[in-house]
This record gives C-alpha cells, structure tokens and sequence, in this order.
C-alpha cells in the first residue's frame, strides 16, 4: 500500500510539472501579498533590495530557467521568518500565497531543464519547511545526483534525511546510504562543516537505531 502511495504522489508531481505553465504573478498582487505577510512580522525585509531585482529580472526573461529558479529562491529567503515555523505555526493567508508562488517558480524552472539541481533541491527544501515531506523526496534525490560533498549535494542530502525520518523511511536502504556518506563528509573540511557535524549527530536516533 506505502508504495501504491509513494507512485501516485510521484505520478502527480509529475503531471503537475508537464502541466506548468510559469508566468509571474504581478507585482501588485506579490506586493500586497508581502505587505500583508510582513504586518505579521513573517518577512525578512533585509531582502527585499535582492528580491526586488530578482522580479524584475523574471519579468524580463520569464523563460529563463535560472530566472524563475531566482526568483523562487529569493523568495523562499523572503519568506524565512514564516517558513522556519511553518509546522509549529501556521503561516497567514498571504505567506502562503507567497511559498506557493516560489513552489511556482521552481516548478518553472524544473519544467524548461528537468535536472536543475539547485531549483530541485529548493523545492524539496519548501516542501519540507511548510511540512510536506512525503513530496520532496523526489526532487532532493535529483540533487543528490550532484557531486557528493559539495555545496549543493550537503544541502539536499540534510533536507533528504530530514525527510526520511519524518516519513519513518529511515531503513530503507537508498536513506541508510545518503546517511552514511552525510556522516563521513560531515566530518571533512567543507563549508558549514560544524552545522553539518551537529546534524549528522541529531541523525544518529533516526539512522543508527
């Protein structure tokens, strides 16, 4: 049954992508959206210069794969003091029109180049901050085809095994693998290597048990 499940949410995300049809949504409506999530303290206004530029850019090339994976990255960043809380604390309305315009976005992105790891890992990344990990699965593993132990691969594979002890998938063999080479690169000069190190502690109740 758990795999019947896990191939009709792969085959949905999947229609969903062939199905996106990216166009940025205007920047009245983003604006006031914004406004609104930020009168609710769920806005890290330092970025709003960044995001500024980012729409603009979008709106220039919607087309532009790397655009629209921006986009939704700048705001996912817009969007952290809401985001980082989502499954303790339900977003406003407006927040989460917000998130659903970066899933938009990196949807788009994915459509025009199905193995952008940057906007797949993202995705899984959303996915997990607003706690739907049953869905992020599929993207962060096409990020985890990315070079291991670098920068991007750290990334997807963290949000990986976050997502796998949420879904009580953490014996199965293909989280048991990213688990062990998380650990090893953990422990090696890489960026960010203390969070990391502290994350592959917290793994070990999920992972070693």
């Amino acid at each position: 049954m758990k795999t019947v499940t896990l191939l009709t949410i792969a085959l949905i995300a999947q229609i969903a992508i062939s199905q996106v049809d990216f166009k940025p949504i205007e920047k009245e409506t983003l604006d006031e959206w914004i406004s609104q999530a930020r009168e609710k303290n769920e806005i890290a206004t330092q970025h709003l210069p960044k995001f500024r530029e980012e729409q603009q850019d979008v709106l220039d090339e919607p087309e532009d794969s790397n655009r629209r994976f921006d986009y939704g990255r700048i705001l996912t960043m817009l969007l952290q003091p809401a985001l980082s809380t989502a499954t303790e604390n339900p977003m406003s309305k407006s927040a989460n029109k917000i998130a659903e315009e970066a899933e938009r976005a990196y949807l788009g992105a994915i459509e025009k180049y199905e193995k952008h790891g940057r906007a797949n890992i993202m995705l899984g990344l959303l996915y997990n901050q607003r706690g739907n990990y049953m869905q992020s699965e599929m993207y962060l593993e096409v990020g985890l085809q990315l070079e291991e132990g670098g920068e991007d691969w750290m990334v997807a594979a963290n949000q990986y095994l976050l997502a796998g002890a949420y879904t009580y998938s953490t014996e199965e063999e293909k989280y048991q693998n990213v688990y062990k080479k998380f650990k090893e690169y953990a422990n090696t000069d890489i960026k960010d290597a203390p969070y990391y190190k502290k994350m592959a502690v917290l793994y070990v109740s999920y992972y070693e048990r």
